[in-house]
């Protein structure tokens, strides 16, 4: 089981459990088709109550990861979409080429232990030390998408005591030597929660997109896995196709 609550976050549990029981999901660690542990096994197996564990699922179901059969239990469904090819660059560089001014406020920043999902992207063991900075993004003072992003401690062990509202890739190139020269994305379609409609001012339900985003320097080395939360109507992927 990937990851763990924890009650000294100022995130709901409800919404902790749920990004738990997404990357469970997004990782196959429970693959599409398969039915998901009950309510009171959950409940046992996180230390909540069954309406916290009730709120996530319920949650999970409404963006389209489960699905619940009468009499039968709740079941995964595979709705991931991968999309293609773009030009990389940071959230920050993107902005200003579509002449948006963009800010950034930071939600949680600290050290963690990175989980099978992060260690994997990552190339490195489970509960390796990782940089976590959560940040919610702005495009011209109007929030835009929720980021959550990762790097080894190793690379940048004073990554924290930096500005953290700046762009992270220029952090990285400019004090730490550090160039991102390739990525790999994926995209999910989703409906976003109360708390994160809350956090880009959207009235809920709202559709969004989830995005993966694993980032290589020149040599290869992966260095960044960053999460998106991103509002449907502000942004969208343009794909070119050749015959």
């Amino acid at each position: 089981m990937i990851q763990k609550i924890d009650p000294y976050s100022t995130e709901p549990l409800y919404y902790q459990l749920k990004e738990i029981l997404r990357k469970n999901i997004l990782s196959e660690t429970w693959k599409s088709g398969e039915k998901i542990p009950t309510e009171k096994q959950l409940s046992k197996m996180f230390g909540v109550s069954t309406a916290v564990v009730r709120q996530a699922v319920s949650l999970l179901v409404e963006e389209g990861f489960l699905i619940k059969r009468q009499g039968k239990g709740t079941f995964v469904v595979d709705a991931r979409i991968r999309q293609g090819p773009r030009k990389l660059t940071s959230f920050t560089e993107e902005m200003i080429s579509m002449g948006f001014n963009p800010t950034s406020v930071i939600l949680e920043k600290g050290i963690r232990e990175a989980d099978e999902k992060i260690s994997e992207a990552l190339k490195l063991e489970t509960g390796s030390k990782v940089i976590m900075v959560r940040r919610l993004r702005l495009a011209n003072g109007d929030p835009f998408g929720i980021q959550t992003f990762y790097t080894p401690e190793y690379i940048a062990p004073d990554f924290l005591e930096n500005d953290l509202t700046q762009s992270l890739y220029k952090l990285l190139e400019l004090k730490y030597g550090i160039k991102i020269s390739s990525a790999q994305e994926k995209y999910y379609a989703t409906i976003l929660d109360k708390y994160e409609c809350k956090l880009l001012k959207a009235k809920w339900p709202f559709a969004g997109f989830i995005v993966e985003r694993v980032a290589y320097d020149t040599n290869n080395t992966p260095i960044e896995y960053t999460e998106s939360i991103i509002r449907s109507d502000r942004y969208s992927v343009q794909v070119q196709l050749r015959k």
